[in-house]
């Protein structure tokens, strides 16, 4: 039976367009990891900003911060999933491949739970996966993703 996971990527500071990614997930060359479940949010002083939210798919997974997910089911075996945060430097992303593009108020939570048979499942090629971006002109704050999938 397949493992799930949860794992949770930080931005520390919003950007401009294009923006800096907050969260990505890749795949190794041996599996094809499903997502299932995620939440966006963001912090900061309140407002009522709204902020466009991206996730894209992606080539490669940039320079970031390595995050490692935790197995929910307990007792499972490490996941095989590549995951970072904060980037330095952005991922490679496929043009025009948006499977999700939206405009968030600051305020809001944002929850996403794919339907049975609707997850996102990503190729089997090594760093290949999605990627979210938040950016707003003036805003700065931080914006967070958790995300489960199976692997």
């Amino acid at each position: 039976m397949p493992a799930r996971y949860s794992v949770t990527g930080a931005q520390g500071t919003t950007t401009a367009t294009p923006g800096d990614s907050t969260l990505g997930i890749g795949s190794g060359t041996d599996q094809r990891p499903s997502l299932y479940d995620w939440t966006s949010g963001f912090g900061g002083t309140p407002a009522d900003n709204v902020i466009q939210v991206l996730l894209r798919k992606m080539t490669a997974l940039g320079t970031a911060t390595g995050v490692t997910p935790v197995d929910i089911d307990e007792g499972g075996v490490a996941s095989l999933t590549t995951c970072a945060e904060d980037h330095t430097v952005e991922p490679t992303y496929t043009a025009a491949s948006e499977l999700f593009d939206q405009l968030i108020n600051q305020r809001a939570t944002y929850r996403w739970v794919a339907a049975p048979g609707g997850e996102i499942v990503l190729p089997a090629t090594a760093a290949s996966g999605v990627g979210w971006t938040a950016f707003h002109a003036s805003y700065t704050g931080s914006h967070e993703v958790s995300a489960h999938f199976i692997d």
